[in-house]
């Protein structure tokens, strides 16, 4: 949540630095095609991201955990607070500078590809000092992530209007999170119960 806030900040400072409005990133309420399009998002950076994980269990290559899934694994209530987040601070912040910010200024100078590529390749960089694990490992968590990303990036040059790709990545994050969360919770309830099956049977 801290990383949507500070990056938040970083591209409101710049916006003002530039002496730019929030006009400048096209962030605008979202139309019923514009709806469609996040959709259409969500789901293809979803099953571009579990056809790398699929792909990368198969091949036993090792990658990296990210601290927030730590951190929900000793404490799974904490995912709770990050699904909402996703929506709220996490995507608004990472978008408004990564897209909003990085993409259209590559944008003014590169073309569309391009532009979408580099903004993508750094925010997934960015990213790796929130992973844990060896450099390797962390690199092909990141190669990952550049997959959904390339997505994001995608969805604002197609409909110009920042709220979509907000709306494709908090629904991308929270699933993830929920994911996390049920699959955690579960194993710590199953284990509570074996432990409670194992005394009473003692």
């Amino acid at each position: 949540m801290a990383t949507g806030l500070g990056f938040g900040g970083v591209a409101v400072g710049y916006l003002r630095y530039r002496g730019q409005s929030i006009r400048y990133v096209g962030l605008h309420w979202p139309s019923l095609k514009d709806i469609l399009v996040a959709l259409g998002g969500y789901i293809f950076s979803f099953i571009l991201a579990m056809s790398a994980a699929v792909l990368i269990t198969l091949t036993g290559t090792e990658a990296a955990s990210n601290s927030a899934a730590e951190a929900g694994r000793a404490n799974p209530e904490i995912l709770l607070l990050l699904i909402p987040a996703s929506f709220l601070l996490i995507a608004p912040g990472e978008e408004l500078l990564f897209r909003g910010i990085v993409q259209s200024t590559l944008r003014e100078i590169l073309s569309a590809p391009l532009a979408i590529a580099l903004a993508s390749c750094i925010f997934a960089a960015i990213h790796y000092f929130s992973l844990m694990g060896a450099p390797r490992a962390r690199l092909v968590s990141i190669a990952v992530l550049v997959l959904p990303t390339l997505i994001f990036g995608s969805v604002y040059e197609i409909t110009d209007n920042l709220t979509v790709p907000i709306l494709t990545h908090g629904a991308y994050n929270a699933t993830l999170f929920s994911i996390l969360y049920l699959q955690f919770a579960w194993s710590q309830r199953a284990w509570k119960y074996l432990s409670f099956w194992l005394s009473s049977s003692e």
